[in-house]
């Protein structure tokens, strides 16, 4: 396998959402710096790790290192070593994928060396499903299939797809609003929510009749994290194409019981609704993100991955404000979705050139390895 190794010099600058023109990527604006920003002038190493992929939609590492890719026509593939990547599918699993759906996002359970589960997201029409399956490292398989939530409205735009364990060992999944932003409103509805699962729950042997509705309110968040106090940082999409209100994607800080507002409000007056602590005015379409843990110049920083923007932001947040807000990799691998800091403390980044939205060139879709400066 070809692998791509860059070293880049990356200034600080700035520069939405994934239902954006077809391969419209809007240019740099000039947003000025976050208060506090100053130039790094420090080396960034990129590898590509694997190629010829189609929509890799999320990344989970397994002990020891492996780590399984989800591409959104249902393909499950396993990276070994976060390395190579192995010719034959894991899984293959039915999905819808039609639009912005398919298979998405993927999380190994927390207590994955004594019970080898693995969850996934998906569309499978009328639904949004999570399903539990099994891995079986011998034959390198996913097995089963167990559905713990079907009720949740499938729509050709806004399906979300990310779901991650938090520090509570609750299983989080995010919600969109499947093209409908009242759903976002209803408490009836799960669309356009947060939602929490208990371990009860995402371990147990029958579907999940009502789980915990953390946060409302919510377009498209496709990105979560933790930050060292444990707070749950998310990243939004915000209204873009058509004759309305273009771009104003969102960083929150997510707390319980809180509604974001969708689609009441949006931008950065939301009133009695809980407030963004970032807003992009111009569409970059924030997708994964990640909170970096390992020793590093970037040791703390909140890093998403931006579709329509077609670069990373490393972000650094205190007291409730936005301090570093950094582009990284702009207009270099085109979109991504992906991003996975590894037990190394590498950090994983998948492109979405493939997508129906991007312009692919010979590789793509790939999945990158970046080391941040020491």
């Amino acid at each position: 396998m070809r692998r791509l190794a860059l070293l880049l010099l990356l200034p600080l600058a700035a520069c939405g959402s994934e239902d954006a023109p077809d391969a419209a990527t809007a240019p740099p604006t000039s947003e000025p710096a976050a208060a506090g920003a100053a130039p790094e002038r420090r080396e960034l190493r990129v590898e590509t790790v694997a190629t010829g992929l189609e929509v890799p939609w999320d990344l989970a590492f397994l002990p020891g290192g492996d780590a399984l890719v989800t591409e959104r026509p249902g393909r499950v593939r396993l990276l070994r070593d976060g390395r190579r990547l192995v010719g034959r599918p894991v899984a293959e699993i039915r999905v819808t994928a039609e639009g912005e759906g398919g298979l998405m996002g993927i999380a190994a359970d927390p207590d994955f060396e004594d019970n080898n589960y693995v969850y996934v997201l998906l569309t499978r029409t009328p639904s949004v499903v999570l399903q539990r399956f099994t891995y079986d490292p011998e034959r390198r398989r996913l097995t089963g299939g167990r559905v713990l939530l079907d009720d949740l409205v499938a729509g050709p735009i806004h399906d979300s797809g990310r779901i991650r364990f938090g520090p509570d060992d609750r299983l989080w999944v995010l919600t969109g609003d499947a093209g409908q932003g009242e759903l976002a409103q209803d408490p009836r509805s799960l669309n356009g929510k947060v939602l929490r699962l208990t371990p009860a729950q995402y371990r147990g042997r029958t579907e999940v009749r009502r789980p915990e509705v953390f946060t409302s309110g919510h377009r498209n968040p496709q990105g979560i994290d933790w930050d060292a106090a444990g707070r749950p940082i998310a990243t939004e999409h915000g209204p873009s194409g058509g004759d309305g209100p273009q771009g104003f994607d969102e960083v929150n800080v997510l707390r319980r019981g809180r509604n974001y507002g969708w689609p009441r409000v949006f931008g950065t007056d939301h009133g009695r609704f809980a407030a963004p602590v970032r807003v992009y005015e111009e569409a970059i379409a924030p997708s994964g993100a990640a909170f970096l843990d390992a020793r590093s110049a970037w040791k703390g920083s909140y890093v998403l991955a931006a579709l329509r923007g077609e670069q990373l932001r490393r972000l650094r947040i205190r007291d409730g404000r936005v301090t570093v807000d950094q582009p990284l990799l702009r207009g270099r691998f085109g979109r991504l979705r992906a991003v996975v800091e590894a037990p190394d403390g590498s950090v994983y980044v998948t492109t979405s050139n493939r997508d129906g939205r991007g312009d692919p060139a010979g590789p793509d879709d790939r999945v990158l390895r970046l080391v941040p400066p020491a």
